[in-house]
Formats: C-alpha cells, structure tokens, sequence
C-alpha cells in the first residue's frame, strides 16, 4: 500500500492540545529536579498519572488507523506500518542518544558509564522499562545520580504495544475470524486483569517500581485505548446536536478529575496500585479523548484545547518528553552560571524556567529539523527524498556510532580515578578492593538512602582531591537498624521490614559482599577493615512497628520495650561495624520538612537520637554526629537549600555534607 493511499483518520486538534496540556502538567513539572523549586520534590505529585492518556491515546489512534486498514485491504501492511513507526519515533531518538554517547565518551565520569550504558543499550532495544526493573532502579528517588534515560521507560512501553496492536487485530480479525466484539471484550478483559495483577504484585509500603514500570501492569492503559477505538467505531460519531454536547460535556468532569489526580495524588496513595487508580485514570483518559473527537466550539474547554500554543506543544511534545530529563540532569545551575558574568547561582523557579525553554527550543529544533523532514521521507535540511535503504542505512549508521562509542568508554584503560593501586580512588565496587598497602583513609557507609548520599558525596569529594580516601558504599534504600517485623506508616499503609535490610548482621561470603542484594556488615568490615564508619540514625527506625520477638502489638518510640529494643539494635550494630578498630559515626537524625505524621514527628527523632546516644555512651570508638545540626534549623532557607524534599540533599547539600564530613570528621579522626 502506497503512502498516500494508505488509510487514515480525521485530523482532531483538540487531542493535539491535550497532548501539550499533559506533556507539562505531567512529565515537564513532574520531573524537575527537587532543590529547583522550593517546597517540595515536585510542583505536581501526580504527574505520573499524565502517561497514561498517551497510552491511551496511542493505544486509540493506533488501533482506529489499523481497522481502518483492514476495512479497506482486508489485511494489515505489517512492512508500512513499521517503516512509519520507524520514521516517527528512531530519528530524534537516535540523535538524542549519539548526543549522550559522545558526553560519556567526553566528559563522563567512572560512576557514569555502566548506568548510562545500559540505559542507551535498553532504549536502542526499547527495553528501558524492562531494563529499569531488573537492574532495581526506583522510579522514584530523584535524588538518585539516575541515567539521563530515565523516563525512557514509557517509550519501551509503547513501542512494545505498537508491535503487539495489529497482531492483536490480524489474530482476531483475520486467523480466528471474529467479530470486533470479540476483541473488545477481550480488551475489556485485559484491562481489568492488567489492573488486578498490579494490586498482586504490589506490596503496600514498599516502592511501586516495578509495577509503575512493567509492560505487564501499564497495559491497562493500553487495553483501554482498544476499547476506545472499538467503541467509537461501533457506535459512530454522534449524529445529533444533542448527543454531541453530550458528548462534548463528558470532557469537564473527566478533565476535573484527571487534573485533580495530576495535582493532589502521588506514589503514596497506595489505592492507586492497590484499589484500580491507574485503570479509573485510563477510563477517564478515555472520555477525555473521545470527547475531543468532537467538534464543540461553544464548549470552553474544547476552544482551550484546540487554541494554537497547546496544539502546537502537542505537536512538539515527543521532543519535549525525550529531551526534558537529559536537560534537566546536564543542565544544572553551577553550569548555566559559569555562561553568565555575575551572576553566582541560579537556581528556584529561574532554573526551572531556564530548563523549560532549553527543552522547548531542542523539541521544536528536533520537530521542524529531523521528524518532520523524515516523516516526509526527506533527509533533513537537504530536503532530498530518502528511500527504505538509505533510511536504514542512515539509522544502521547511527546505531553502530552509538555502540562504538559505548564499547571504547567501557574498555578503555582506567585512568588515576579508577585504579585503586593509584593515587587516585573512587568508591569501592565490583569486588575491587584497595591493596593492604594503600595509605588512603577507608571510610564505609551504611544504612538508608540518606546514607546512600553520603557515601556518593564522599565519592565525589575524592574524585576532585586524590590520595586521601576511599570509600565503600553499603548504604541501600530504605534500611533501617532496628531489624525484623513489619513497619507502619500513617494511611494504615504497613509493609515488612524486608529480608535485605534485616540481614545486617548475617556474614556472607565474601565474593557474594558487592551483589546488589547483599547487607553485611560483618562481611563488609572483615574485607573492607574501614579507619572509619558512618551511618545514619535513621527515621525509619521512629515508625510504629510490629516485631515477632515483642509480641502481637504495634510498638513505637516511647513504647518501653520497643525503645529497649531500638536501643540493642544500634549497640549491636555498633559494636559490628567497630569489630576491627574502626571508629564508628552515626549521623544525628534530622527534623523532617514532611506533613507532621507519626513516623516523622521532631519528638520521635529527638527521642531516637536520645536512645542511641545513651546506647553507645560507654563505646569509646563510637560518636554521634552533629548531622541535625549540620542541616539547620527546619524550613529555613539554607536548609532547603541543601535539602529537596526535606529529606534528601541536593547537589549543593552533596558537596557541603562532603566538606563537612572531611573536615570535621575525618581529617581529625585521621590526624589523632
């Protein structure tokens, strides 16, 4: 089937419009980098709600063009149908990804260059989302070092979906010869049972990953879309002045409530995984769209969708997905300034704003320069006809840059940074051990996420002054000391502790020491033999908790056996850690900036950083830490400066805690 003969469906601007509206509302403010804005991780907790209307709205155009193809030919062009998908997607995703191969090649550094190269590998393969679960990457923490790839997940999804929509179609329609209500219902089944093994798969309390990410969990999005095209083909555009206001009005409160979610709801309402949030989100994805079939401009909202700017954003907002998150990891406010005399630092909404227009002015450049001209079969800025061959000559061309380029940064010879018998050092990894005769100071971290960061500012710290630490990095997500037994949050949310962070104090071998999934402190001291420890006094260890050893009631801080209990835990972690003459530090636990719930409440920190001090008061190889005091006073502007979410630290609070640190505790302890 030629290309202008082949099949296709109405021009609707007003579905161009909300493709704009959701790509802002959702992944552009979702995404922005937590210390940009003040107040909170993000400007709109729900904006990972915003994808699922694109699924459903691929899902939908999709299908409806493909059933349109099979009245027409009574088959599919599978061979068509790839090479326009193809040409719609590969192009900007191809320079989006030569642009990021020849920055690691170039300015990446050591700790760079296995995460981002299986993100690039994952996108080329449009595996990201599978990619992302078994490497165990939270979608989640963004004060994480992610890969500039990390919102590639959802590209994967749908990539996947556009190969299974017309083998959906040709098995039903043409090799089982079946009704389209056949098909519908199976999508009506898909969708409700994609919804019931995300609350399956899901455990309350604990990070929703992997089923945010997984192709099996979101298809419910994707099977709504199906039903929409199904539906809408069946009973036909509204015929009636009548039924098509009917029509049009379906849009306000599908609309009201879709932005209700996108502002108000987040990861932790767990009744969005557990109860069919994402499914009532699709179905109400799916009245939006199908009322923006109709044309209505007496309607408001119609006359707003359909306006030139968010028709145009709609257009551009493929580009304004791709490239956002690489602006927003590589451009950050350090490097903008150094463009700008005078001006010391940007950061706030003026960084914000600044990453907004960069991402707009690379997705309109990438539209009008590179998927315009290939959706039109003409090479860019010739404007010459391309054919299949040249085309995939040209993408073959890019692909092998792109894996040369991965292949020379992951063979080539490590530098100082990265040869622990040189002066240089970074973070101990991949069972690589400094020799017994290295001078340098070993510090190894443990404990939570904050923990995590420590370690990588400390990493960092001896990255920029070579020769005088090294680090081993223990730290996992989530770890608390107090082992065992289920935690509880506020929403009557309750989830175990979990085998990894209750396996601290269990040996292991030591070949098994730098697998993702092992804690072992013994093990990590014995290899390791650190100068010096540091942990973190963690929150977590002040939620209510339910543990085997204390009964069959909810225990917290302030609770007698529960503070006895709370206390051994970090004697006995302490003692573990300073086995070998280490001195120990644990971090003061600091004020959380969160809602004032029971688990984050100033009197439960100051009473578990109490506990712990009396619990070591006779170990002369373990201090506590000035941390709460090093992060000032809570809601203050320097604190939240340095601090995101209230929690976690922002570049800024990276290289100040590492600073602190060095100067305050490790030189000293070193030179005594």
């Amino acid at each position: 089937m030629s290309e202008s003969s082949r099949p296709k469906i109405r021009h609707m601007p007003g579905l161009d419009g909300a493709r704009g509206l959701w790509v802002i509302l959702g992944p552009l403010l979702y995404h922005a980098r937590p210390e940009n804005v003040p107040g909170g991780p993000s400007i709109v907790p729900g904006g990972i709600l915003s994808l699922d209307l694109f699924f459903v709205l691929s899902s939908f155009l999709i299908v409806s063009i493909a059933l349109k193809e099979w009245d027409q030919a009574g088959r599919i062009d599978l061979k068509g149908y790839a090479g326009r998908r193809a040409r719609r997607l590969l192009p900007a995703l191809l320079v989006a990804l030569i642009g990021l191969t020849v920055y690691l090649v170039f300015f990446g550094q050591a700790d760079q260059v296995s995460r981002w190269t299986g993100a690039i590998v994952s996108a080329l393969t449009y595996s990201a989302n599978w990619h992302e679960i078994a490497a165990d990457i939270s979608y989640f923490e963004h004060y994480r070092t992610p890969s500039p790839l990390k919102h590639i997940w959802s590209f994967s999804i749908e990539e996947q979906f556009y190969i299974f929509a017309p083998l959906f179609i040709i098995f039903g329609l043409g090799i089982l010869k079946k009704s389209e209500k056949l098909l519908l219902w199976i999508a009506v089944v898909g969708a409700i049972a994609s919804a019931c093994w995300m609350a399956i798969l899901h455990e309350p309390g604990t990070d929703p990953s992997r089923v945010y990410f997984g192709t099996d969990t979101r298809a419910q999005a994707l099977f709504v879309g199906i039903v929409l095209a199904l539906v809408a083909r069946q009973i036909g555009p509204p015929r009636t002045e009548s039924a098509k206001k009917l029509v049009a009005l379906l849009a306000y409160p599908a609309t009201a409530f879709h932005l209700w979610a996108v502002l108000f709801v987040s990861q932790e309402n767990e009744w969005m995984f557990e109860r069919g949030g994402f499914l009532l989100i699709a179905v109400m994805s799916a009245l939006i769209i199908y009322s923006l079939t109709v044309s209505a401009r007496w309607s408001p909202l119609h006359r707003f969708m359909e306006s030139s700017p968010l028709r145009y954003l709609g257009r551009i907002s493929y580009g304004l997905y791709l490239y956002h998150w690489p602006v927003y990891m590589l451009v950050t406010g350090n490097r903008l300034s150094r463009l700008m005399p005078g001006v010391d630092e940007i950061s706030g909404v003026p960084l914000l704003l600044c990453h907004l227009l960069i991402t707009g002015i690379l997705a309109s450049l990438s539209f009008h320069l590179i998927e315009r001209p290939f959706q039109k079969r003409r090479f860019p800025l010739t404007n010459r006809p391309t054919s299949a061959l040249t085309g995939t000559v040209a993408a073959s061309i890019g692909v092998a840059a792109i894996l040369f380029g991965l292949l020379w940064v992951n063979t080539r010879p490590a530098d100082a940074r990265e040869d622990f018998s040189s002066a240089g050092g970074i973070c101990v990894k991949q069972g690589v051990l400094p020799p017994p005769t290295d001078a340098r100071t070993r510090i190894l971290v443990v404990g939570d996420s904050v923990s995590v960061q420590i370690a990588e500012a400390l990493c960092g710290w001896s990255l920029e002054n070579p020769g005088e630490i090294v680090v081993m990095n223990e730290a996992h997500l989530g770890c608390v000391v107090g082992r065992y037994g289920e935690k509880r949050i506020p929403e009557g949310i309750e989830g175990p502790v979990g085998e990894l962070c209750s396996a601290w104090n269990d040996p292991v071998p030591s070949h098994e020491m730098f697998e993702r999934d092992i804690v072992s402190w013994p093990t990590a001291v014995d290899i390791f033999r650190p100068d010096i420890v540091i942990g973190h006094i963690t929150p977590w260890d002040v939620t209510d908790r339910l543990i085997p050893s204390l009964g069959d009631e909810w225990v917290w801080i302030g609770t007698s056996a529960y503070d006895d209990y709370i206390s051994s835990e970090y004697r006995i972690g302490s003692q573990t850690l300073g086995a070998t003459g280490a001195h120990v530090y644990w971090l003061e636990g600091a004020h959380l900036r969160r809602e004032i719930k029971p688990q984050n409440h100033p009197d439960r920190i100051d009473a578990l950083n109490k506990l712990v001090t009396e619990a070591v008061a006779d170990l002369n190889y373990v201090s506590i830490a000035p941390y709460k005091e090093f992060i000032g006073e809570l809601g203050s502007s320097r604190e939240k400066q340095i601090r995101d979410d209230g929690v976690h630290l922002t570049e800024q609070g990276l290289s100040e805690v590492a600073e602190w640190l060095m100067t305050e505790i490790i030189s000293k302890e070193t030179n005594s």
